[in-house]
């Protein structure tokens, strides 16, 4: 007599609708959209300051700041990207669920 071993999903599975991907996917790209502004909108300030604030601390602090907007431009392109790939999950699952 052979056992048959029931699947059982793993503590990573997560079960959501197409519609639910979907609306993660627009909400992950509104709030990268906003959060590249946000730290284009900071960059340029700072840079504003320039005109006020010439000693060693504001060149210090401008060059921190560059590397941060840059880790916020690559942070945004991954979310863009995951993004899209949820939407394409979503697209996938529905035509999957509307075959047949």
């Amino acid at each position: 007599m052979t056992r048959r071993r029931r699947k059982t999903m793993d503590s990573q599975t997560a079960i959501v609708t197409p519609a639910q991907l979907t609306r993660y996917a627009d909400s992950l790209d509104e709030s990268t959209k906003l959060l590249r502004n946000d730290a284009r909108k900071l960059r340029d300030s700072v840079s504003a300051a320039r005109s006020v604030w010439k000693d060693a601390k504001y060149e210090t602090f401008h060059r921190q700041l560059a590397t941060c907007v840059e880790d916020v431009e690559k942070f945004g392109s991954l979310g863009m990207k995951y993004a899209e790939f949820l939407r394409e999950k979503a697209m996938l699952a529905n035509k999957y669920l509307q075959r047949g």
